[in-house]
């Protein structure tokens, strides 16, 4: 697995909440990825193929190894079905999907940039040892006048 968290990959957030949107929203549960493509108008920005962005989010999606129609939102899985057999998917339910999206990727953004407040602690702790050692040269070698 990479150091680098797959929400900070360029262009992904927009490429997670697309796919999201499409596999949420569609009356079918599960996708090709000629399908996807068609529908979402291209490639994905972020990755090869949208199977392969799929697979580093599994916390939306899933990837059957093998088939045709391989990529599926989970949450679409987990609903209550309808008389007809088919998972009820209601549209606030795909709001919160993206909302979570956006929270997971501002979540890592920030912890992705913690390391400027120490950074910033080390030039003040730097700064004062600086300044310390600036008092006690001029002590011993100009005598105090």
């Amino acid at each position: 697995m990479s150091d680098k968290s797959e929400y900070l990959q360029p262009n992904r957030l927009a490429d997670v909440l697309a796919l999201i949107q499409v596999l949420a929203m569609d009356e079918r549960t599960h996708r090709s990825e000629e399908g996807l493509k068609s529908e979402l108008q291209g490639e994905p920005r972020s990755a090869k193929t949208w199977p392969e962005v799929a697979q580093k989010h599994p916390e939306f999606f899933r990837v059957k190894p093998d088939g045709e129609h391989r990529v599926s939102l989970i949450a679409r899985h987990v609903t209550p079905k309808d008389e007809s057999g088919r998972h009820m998917f209601p549209a606030d339910y795909t709001s919160k999907l993206l909302q979570l999206a956006v929270e997971l990727h501002d979540r890592e953004v920030r912890r992705s940039q913690s390391w400027h407040v120490w950074l910033n602690m080390l030039g003040v702790v730097i700064g004062g040892l600086l300044a310390l050692l600036g008092v006690w040269l001029k002590s011993k070698l100009g005598g105090g006048s």
